[in-house]
């Protein structure tokens, strides 16, 4: 069969391979004989019209998208207006947002065939056995699909042995120039993508659905198997790598093993990970950065203790402090998060937290104010509460909007730019100088970010909108 899989339609400029679609083509390439390929519609900008133009010129025989919630209703209507236009293509919806809603999916929106919960790899190339036999799915793990008026949801799996897994299939995306760049501030330089060396997270924070997606089971590949595909991207020429796992540095003696394998093999490549600040000791975090791993993303969250608690994030603010002060004593980039307007905080533990923000001096930050999203903790202490409204599951939603933030919009709104405000205050000092003098002749990375964005007016224009907010 013909089989096209595409990420939703609209406009990013944090373009990252829909690593996702490209396990899921590799697997049924492996196991089957179908012609599959690869619309990457976010990254390439396409408005619905263009996706579901080129969808129906494609005449595949199954059209297949993978969905968040923020861009839920987008994928909705692309997969409605590919049905009236090719009403004999089959429709499959996956992703984290399906896994959550499939049922309610399959009852609102009766043109989507077929749903996928959780990882796809053996599901999907079963449902196509399936759709070329003219069968129903029964049976197949984490297919959910509607027959004669009811809706049949099998139970999904999780894949334990991810080194049996083909590698992403790579070669069907679009000829893209992929990397990161934020308010039009490149980030990234030279042949970029994404891998995953691991799956799940151990963890419970009460504002993450990617955790309860995996039930929150962690599932590593091992040394070798990672570093063959690195092996393989570095051959291809690709310069800059980042690992989207929730948590590499969980387990040290695998990431230990997986350094030696890449310095052994000769790797000469710019990583990316996220850590936590309660596993990333400064001797790992020096081995890691002898190998390669240049800049390294630490979820914060707050400063103050019971906000921790509130999001379950089991750490403490000095080990926070520790961590971010080891990782830049290793020649490391660092970037921490920070989320503002839980239920349990005050305005002024958040002013106490963008006081962190300013001590910390982290080379990146990235302030959100908090969202409620279905399979999360927080979505699920909403719906008991009775708060939440019949459509609320299609869209994302912030706290402020159920009444449970103590801090006004507002204020979290003002928040948010005095915290971006702050930090980039605390680099226009003279101890802030002085250490991004020392990061630049440390770290290759920082300097191509620095030296490449010195005459870009987007950079003093960032500069500049920060002395309004203090």
């Amino acid at each position: 069969m013909k089989v096209v899989l595409s990420t939703p339609p609209g406009q990013t400029t944090e373009r990252w391979p829909p690593l996702g679609l490209l396990y899921l083509a590799s697997s049924c390439m492996q196991k089957r004989s179908d012609e599959v390929g690869v619309f990457d519609a976010f990254c390439e900008n396409l408005s619905e019209e263009e996706l579901v133009e080129r969808v129906v010129r494609e005449k595949p025989d199954v059209f297949g998208m993978n969905s968040s919630t923020h861009k839920f209703l987008d994928t909705i209507s692309t997969m409605r207006s590919v049905h009236e236009a090719s009403p004999e293509t089959k429709l499959v919806l996956g992703g984290i947002h399906a896994t959550f809603t499939a049922d309610k999916i399959l009852r609102d929106y009766p043109f989507v065939d077929y749903i996928i919960k959780g990882e796809g790899e053996v599901s999907f190339p079963k449902l196509l056995d399936c759709i070329e036999k003219g069968e129903a799915p029964s049976g197949v793990p984490g297919i959910g699909f509607a027959e004669n008026g009811a809706v049949n949801i099998e139970p999904d799996i999780l894949i334990e042995d991810l080194d049996s897994l083909p590698f992403p299939a790579r070669e069907l995306l679009p000829d893209l120039d992929y990397g990161y760049i934020h308010e039009n501030i490149r980030l990234t330089f030279g042949k970029f993508t994404t891998i995953s060396s691991s799956r799940g997270c151990p963890f419970r924070c009460s504002y993450c659905s990617c955790a309860a997606f995996t039930r929150r089971t962690w599932r590593p590949r091992s040394p070798e198997n990672v570093v063959d595909e690195l092996e393989d991207l570095y051959r291809q020429g690709y310069e800059c790598c980042v690992f989207v796992d929730d948590n590499l540095t969980l387990n040290r003696r695998r990431i230990e093993r997986m350094c030696d394998l890449i310095s052994k093999r000769r790797i000469k490549m710019q990583f990316y990970c996220e850590g936590r600040v309660d596993s990333s000791p400064f001797s790992l975090l020096t081995k890691m950065r002898e190998a390669g791993f240049e800049v390294i993303y630490f979820g914060i969250e707050s400063a103050q203790k019971h906000v921790l608690n509130y999001y379950r994030k089991m750490i403490d603010i000095e080990q926070a402090r520790k961590a971010v002060e080891d990782a830049k004593h290793a020649g490391m980039i660092v970037v921490t998060s920070y989320i503002m307007g839980a239920p349990v905080e005050s305005l002024g533990d958040v002013n106490r937290t963008i006081d962190f923000i300013r001590e910390a001096r982290a080379h990146g930050v990235q302030i959100n104010i908090l969202d409620c999203l279905v399979g999360t903790d927080i979505w699920d202490d909403l719906e008991r509460e009775g708060v939440i409204r019949p459509d609320d599951w299609k869209t994302n939603h912030r706290i402020y909007e159920y009444n449970k933030s103590n801090i006004t919009r507002a204020d979290l709104e003002s928040a948010v730019n005095r915290g971006y405000a702050a930090y980039l205050d605390a680099w226009k000092s003279k101890e802030g100088a002085k250490e991004l003098l020392r990061t630049i002749m440390k770290n290759r990375t920082a300097r191509t970010v620095v030296i490449k964005n010195l005459m870009n007016p987007n950079t003093r224009r960032k500069l500049k909108d920060s002395r309004r907010f203090k």
